[in-house]
């Protein structure tokens, strides 16, 4: 899978961008070359899209960004999907766990909002844009439309102004739920990064660096927890989602394969034949025929 965030660092010339710290400004303005990719980033990001539109989908659920809206995305993999003929423009900003854990442990103390702890939030946390976020945006876009860049303390300010104003708007009680929490808990889960990602064809090293350890420390400290490796758990969990999905839905076998992070058809095929002692079609026409029969008692 594309590591978006590393994509962009790695080859600056992809779009325009501004760097302030750990902090990337990213303003893309481009056609996508591919219908439908599989992205993750270890980093979570604001983004608003300024024109044209795209999808997000995650385990069966799917969020439109189009013009005018601005989310805050988790880190973590998403199926992303856009019309090859249509343009995209947006600005996204990756921020890293500990840059916005102190951020939001400084501005605590001047916004005033009850949260439930463990409360649940998705993966995707629409975002109310008023005035002063749609200040922000124009102020970044004339950043990298002049010449002389601003300074990184510039920056970093315009940065800090935009977060306390998405805090202290009621309307986005979601994300300071999510940011509370992040600033309460000393590391990720483990457990919350592997439940939400396994469906997704990530290697070791990148579901450690989403869970920010090292990969010796992912492997001593998912042993503990799953009591197993991660290599026979996630075969296990995929093949699980997928049966779901060839129970419930009208999904090719291909889109099953690419959707439960199988690499390929033949990795998928032999191991759920070697789970469930039949071939995924096989599977999907027996299910069927058993509905059809409990049907029609």
């Amino acid at each position: 899978m594309t590591n978006i965030h590393d994509f962009l660092a790695y080859l600056p010339g992809t779009c325009k961008q501004l760097v302030c710290k750990d902090i990337l400004f990213a303003y893309y303005d481009c056609l996508q070359s591919q219908h439908r990719v599989d992205i993750y980033t270890h980093h979570s990001y604001l983004t608003f899209t300024i024109s044209g539109g795209k999808h997000l989908h995650r385990a069966g659920k799917t969020w439109t960004l189009t013009k005018g809206c601005c989310e805050f995305v988790k880190k973590g993999a998403f199926i992303q999907e856009m019309y090859i003929d249509e343009g995209y423009r947006a600005i996204t900003i990756y921020v890293p766990d500990p840059y916005l854990q102190n951020l939001i442990r400084e501005h605590r103390r001047f916004y005033h909002v009850k949260t439930t702890p463990n409360q649940h939030t998705e993966q995707i946390i629409e975002l109310t844009v008023n005035e002063t976020t749609a200040r922000f945006i124009q102020t970044v876009l004339a950043f990298f439309s002049n010449a002389i860049l601003p300074t990184e303390t510039v920056l970093e300010e315009r940065f800090q102004e935009l977060v306390y104003a998405l805090l202290t708007n009621p309307a986005n009680h979601n994300l300071v739920t999510y940011l509370n929490s992040l600033t309460e808990r000393p590391h990720v889960s483990l457990y919350e990064v592997m439940e939400t990602n396994y469906m997704y064809n990530l290697s070791l090293c990148d579901y450690a660096r989403i869970a920010c350890r090292s990969l010796a420390t992912f492997k001593r400290e998912f042993a503990t927890i799953f009591n197993t490796t991660p290599g026979r758990w996630l075969i296990q969990k995929r093949l699980s989602y997928a049966q779901t999905l060839l129970e419930i839905t009208g999904k090719s076998i291909a889109d099953i394969v690419f959707e439960s992070g199988f690499e390929n058809g033949s990795h998928f095929s032999r191991a759920f034949k070697e789970k469930y002692g039949i071939a995924p079609l096989h599977y999907r026409q027996q299910n069927q025929k058993n509905l059809t029969a409990i049907g029609g008692i």
